[in-house]
């Protein structure tokens, strides 16, 4: 028993040899190296492999990392993926993944799930002009009558004018720019009738109106602006009533894919500050 017993130990002393580093002391420390270490207690044995100096533990350089499920030294890279919106919206769409590019090959390249689409998407801009006359002026009569109108809407009411012009503007919603609107009332020339005659128009995008001494509606920097002058916009009344004239500009002062916002002021003096969608 004895006897067994010293085998035993003088083989547990050979195997202790093993444990020693394989790697030569003497090995220059800009060759390809590695510690390299056996361990065992006769039931069990591990074979441990670390990368020697320069390189860190592992072997893995400086921003990557050894990977448990794709293997390898490898460095994580965010990847995207951009698409178009649905037809006939505006904006656009992108989602991200991990990509874990391998430190031996970076061709070798293993991808994780793409995350869920990040939108900015914005429905189609409705057509026409927005229902309602953000600023406006009245004018003195010019004696004008029309058989034709095309105003509707608020636009119609918000225009009606009995014995003179007006002057208004609104926002012509695919462009988000302003639009020019004018309407006139008078009164029928035929014999001793008093019948009130009125027509109203919305301009086409861009167009200015303007009627001399009676007012106007006038367009600038590309739609965003827009003054409409009225001559007789109040009048001072009494027994000397007279007309006072107005000047008001309306001008555009962001824009979205879905919504204008507007700044309306009299002179100096702001008087509103407006938003319009425009889906």
């Amino acid at each position: 028993m004895l006897r067994f017993s010293k085998r035993q130990g003088r083989r547990r002393l050979a195997l202790a040899g093993v444990l020693l580093p394989l790697a030569s002391p003497f090995a220059s420390p800009t060759t390809n190296q590695a510690d390299v270490q056996l361990q065992t207690d006769l039931s069990h044995m591990v074979i441990r492999v670390d990368q020697a100096d320069p390189l860190p533990p592992g072997g893995c350089t400086a921003g990557h990392a050894w990977h448990p499920t794709f293997g390898g030294c490898r460095r994580q890279e965010t990847r995207s993926e951009v698409a178009q919106c649905a037809a006939g919206w505006t904006g656009s769409k992108v989602r991200y993944r991990t990509a874990y590019v391998l430190q031996a090959n970076a061709a070798d390249v293993a991808y994780g799930e793409w995350g869920p689409w990040q939108e900015s998407c914005s429905p189609p801009r409705r057509a026409g002009v927005v229902d309602t006359v953000i600023a406006k002026a009245r004018g003195k009569q010019n004696g004008e009558w029309s058989n034709s109108s095309n105003l509707s809407g608020n636009i119609k009411k918000q225009m009606q004018v009995n014995y003179g012009t007006m002057f208004g503007v609104t926002v012509y919603r695919p462009n988000a720019t302003l639009n020019c609107i004018y309407a006139s009332g008078s009164t029928s020339s035929s014999g001793e009738s008093s019948n009130r005659i009125w027509f109203g128009r919305l301009l086409s995008p861009g167009q200015s109106i303007d009627k001399g001494s009676a007012g106007h509606c006038r367009l600038s920097s590309g739609g965003r602006v827009a003054e409409v002058y009225g001559s007789c916009d109040s009048t001072s009344g009494g027994d000397s009533d007279s007309c006072r004239r107005a000047t008001r500009t309306v001008r555009i002062t962001a824009t979205s894919d879905c919504k204008v916002n507007a700044e309306v002021r009299e002179g100096s003096r702001l008087i509103g500050t407006p938003s319009y969608s425009l889906c």
